[in-house]
């Protein structure tokens, strides 16, 4: 039987709500200076200031093209689950893990709820899997198919 997850809605208005506060606060300390410029020319001078906003209109620059990025490559994307196999799929390329290559699932909850479940592969590296549609389930899916002694705290 085939399970398949998608990237959640509240996944990317979270990721919204972090650019808009990014930009936010950057045009705070851009603010900040350009003030402190006003009053005190002597600690804050242009050039300071000209770096300060250069630096912040690159960073957030830089932050919403890769945001653009995984909005197109996110509404494109989904987990499959079967018996055997996770195969994730983005944009049409298709990568697969054998169940049996998990060494260890260990689920990060907070206040109750699952955050993102680690699953770790037996050359240590892991793969996350968060923002996915009702974690829970594929906690679930995969606890079903997997033996207890791998899965932590579930």
């Amino acid at each position: 039987m085939n399970q398949r997850w998608t990237i959640g809605a509240s996944e990317r208005s979270q990721r919204r709500r972090n650019i808009l506060w990014g930009l936010l606060l950057s045009l705070l300390l851009a603010g900040i200076v350009a003030y402190q410029n006003q009053h005190k020319p002597q600690q804050y001078n242009d050039v300071l200031l000209w770096s300060v906003v250069g630096f912040v209109a690159l960073a957030n620059l830089i932050n919403y093209l890769r945001y653009r990025r995984w909005l197109g490559r996110s509404a494109k994307h989904f987990l499959e689950l079967t018996d055997e196999r996770l195969s994730f799929s983005t944009a049409g390329e298709v990568s697969s893990l054998e169940l049996t290559q998990i060494t260890a699932l260990r689920v990060f909850r907070r206040s109750g709820q699952v955050r993102h479940i680690q699953l770790l592969l037996p050359n240590n590296r892991g793969i996350r899997l968060e923002g996915y549609d009702d974690l829970e389930g594929l906690l679930r899916a995969l606890s079903d198919r997997l033996p207890a002694d791998k899965i932590m705290g579930a």
